[in-house]
């Protein structure tokens, strides 16, 4: 039986600048692929698991068009994955590099089942713009703050990619090795504010481009909806933080590119301190009557409680949002951010262990030499929803009340009519 190369795609669903693809084409061996299947009744965050099938089902599709067929695999993927190796006689197993603990711990594991069977298994950055050894300080030590790091980034990236850029789709030959090729499995209907799959990611990255020059002017209003709300193709992987940030280089679009910056930083920080990671399952004592009021927009806050049923109905909110209700529930509620972490782990769309963790530890205070400034959360409405737009478009109880009383309703008392919205949780 003839040796062939075995592809596991994770988290870089997509065929352009697919490191781990471009590697296996140059083993010049028959190629096929594996994606391990999690449906979305399994799931702790159904929208994303239905959002990965999605985009998935079109690699599938894709590779297919090229004879490469695509196994979906369930159950315990170290013992799955050695079986599918071994039933397809592979030579090398090949897949992108993890980052969080417990993937690494669990890639250790196939590695030495793998290795005891004579398969080679080699891991390759599919992503992030830079792996998480190549960002060092000059002490060869990862760094603890964002700001040397991006600066040490910045110069690494005009090194590397000015003159080279992202490779584009490999030129995958088409190969008779299989018969058959397996279909792959439908999934339960669920819906999704956004198509997963690498088509669709183009689609929103030239929707967003012509934005970037007015990004760093209305980024911080979510009413104008002015992000590229590209987290979710990230996330996934598909499409290349490398060739966004190329993209973005080049039409001089720092502030967005800042964005992938602080990913890479997140997803780094993560690998070199595995201990903060694991305090995500840390059982902290937290009020359950601040948790279930903050999770279901109840706080009586109006941005609050606007945020939360968006992040909730959607599993999407726009990052300066995503950071005032966080703040609010570390710092000015002072609860444990774990809670918080899990809850949007399970909730976002777009959800990334690295950069929900680093995210949620800024917010607390823990990633940074300085203590957050948080806002009242009424200064906060006024300042990010001066007309409370957003407000009204989620909180439909108090879509009447105008501008001047929306962000506070409260203040006003008997004068107007709340339809049962809350009085604020807490004095501040």
């Amino acid at each position: 039986m003839q040796k062939i190369t075995l592809i596991w795609f994770r988290r870089n669903l997509r065929l352009s600048d697919n490191a781990v693809l471009q590697h296996a084409v140059m083993r010049g061996l028959p190629l096929t692929a594996a994606y391990v299947l999690q449906r979305p009744s399994e799931s702790v965050n159904p929208r994303q698991a239905a959002f990965h099938h999605q985009a998935a089902a079109e690699l599938s599709a894709a590779l297919a068009e090229k004879g490469v067929p695509l196994f979906a695999v369930q159950g315990d993927v170290a013992e799955a994955m050695l079986d599918l190796a071994t039933r397809l006689n592979a030579q090398y197993v090949l897949v992108d590099e993890a980052y969080t603990p417990s993937e690494i711990e669990r890639d250790n594991r196939i590695w030495r089942l793998l290795d005891a069977q004579g398969i080679a298994f080699e891991r390759f950055n599919d992503r992030t713009v830079f792996a998480k050894a190549d960002i060092m300080s000059e002490h060869g030590r990862p760094y603890l703050e964002f700001a040397p790091y991006k600066q040490a980034w910045l110069h690494a990236f005009a090194q590397q990619f000015t003159e080279q850029r992202p490779s584009e789709q490999p030129k995958i030959p088409f190969q008779t090795a299989f018969a058959d090729l397996p279909p792959f499995p439908e999934m339960e209907p669920i819906a999704l504010m956004q198509q997963g799959g690498e088509q669709a990611a183009w689609r929103q990255w030239q929707q967003f481009a012509p934005q970037l020059g007015v990004y760093p002017l209305l980024k911080d209003f979510p009413a104008k909806k002015a992000t590229s709300q590209l987290g979710a193709y990230l996330s996934a992987g598909c499409i290349s933080p490398r060739m966004l940030a190329v993209e973005a280089a080049a039409r001089g679009a720092h502030d967005w590119l800042e964005n992938l910056i602080r990913r890479d930083f997140y997803q780094q920080w993560m690998f070199h301190h595995p201990e903060a990671a694991q305090q995500m399952d840390d059982d902290i004592a937290v009020n359950a009557d601040f948790f279930r009021r903050w999770t279901q927009g109840e706080t009586g806050f109006p941005l609050i409680d606007a945020a939360m049923r968006c992040l909730q109905r959607s599993g999407w909110l726009p990052p300066v949002l995503r950071r005032v209700v966080a703040q609010f529930w570390c710092v000015t509620l002072q609860q444990p951010w774990q809670h918080g972490a899990r809850w949007f782990a399970q909730n976002q769309l777009d959800d990334d262990a690295a950069v929900n963790l680093g995210n949620w530890q800024t917010a607390a205070g823990l990633l940074s030499l300085h203590t957050p400034r948080v806002p009242h959360p009424t200064v906060a409405a006024q300042q990010f929803d001066p007309d409370g737009t957003f407000i009204r478009r989620h909180l439909p109880e108090l879509a009447h009340l105008p501008k001047d009383v929306i962000h506070a309703p409260w203040l006003a008392r008997a004068d107007v009519d709340r339809h049962g919205y809350p009085l604020p949780m807490v004095e501040i």
